[in-house]
């Protein structure tokens, strides 16, 4: 192999190498790529003349600078802990509030932050919303406080009849009006939201008038709030 197809190859191993392991640290969506842009950065380096040494030294370091950012990396990215009790014959969809001086300063137990779910399903927190890895856990609990640790089921036709379980997890906003009259989610007066859904039947039907009725609850109990 000529000297400068080797130095080709090397350098452009190293590239990759490098590429991928910033996919695979600080871009966690860029991961499914960055995976085998690392992959191919390997094989290129391996397929050098290099010093196995040499080799070894940017192959093993790269792998142990991941290894190690992997937990730092969750660490600042998850949000802080929380806890969702919602009372025990509740069924359908909850939504959190964030943000808003009315809404509740939760307790905090064991490190989580305890949320009560209301009857109505609707709760305003007074913190800001803030995107990044969860960590939630959610219980039935009864009149005596008994908890009952509901799990989450990804999909919920199946295995969940009668069984109480969480879907539907995600977050939106209630876009705010802008000086101009109209109203986008970059106004500093949009809501943001997180909502999921209480499932005690292995049958839940999309209802538009079910959920057009309980946004426009939402929406009145902000305004009201605001």
């Amino acid at each position: 192999m000529k000297q400068k197809t080797n130095d080709i190859l090397f350098y452009l191993g190293i590239t990759l190498l490098l590429i991928g392991a910033f996919g695979l640290t600080f871009a966690a969506f860029f991961a499914i790529i960055g995976l085998p842009v690392f992959t191919i950065g390997i094989i290129l380096i391996l397929l050098s003349k290099r010093k196995l040494k040499t080799k070894a030294l940017w192959i093993l370091g790269s792998v142990v600078v991941i290894v190690g950012f992997w937990p730092f990396w969750t660490k600042i990215n998850t949000i802080e802990p929380e806890t969702y009790l919602v009372p025990e014959d509740f069924s359908g969809k909850i939504k959190i509030i964030y943000g808003l001086e009315c809404g509740i300063k939760p307790k905090i137990e064991n490190g989580r932050r305890i949320l009560e779910i209301p009857n109505d399903g609707i709760l305003f927190v007074d913190y800001e919303f803030k995107s990044g890895i969860i960590d939630h856990e959610y219980y039935s609990i009864d009149k005596s406080g008994k908890r009952v640790k509901l799990e989450r089921y990804e999909n919920y036709e199946k295995g969940t009849k009668n069984i109480p379980g969480i879907g539907f997890g995600a977050s939106g906003n209630f876009p705010g009006e802008m000086p101009n009259g109209g109203f986008s989610s970059e106004s500093p007066l949009t809501v943001h939201y997180s909502e999921f859904q209480v499932i005690r039947d292995s049958t839940v039907k999309y209802d538009f008038k079910t959920e057009r009725k309980f946004d426009s609850i939402v929406r009145a109990k902000i305004e009201k709030c605001k």
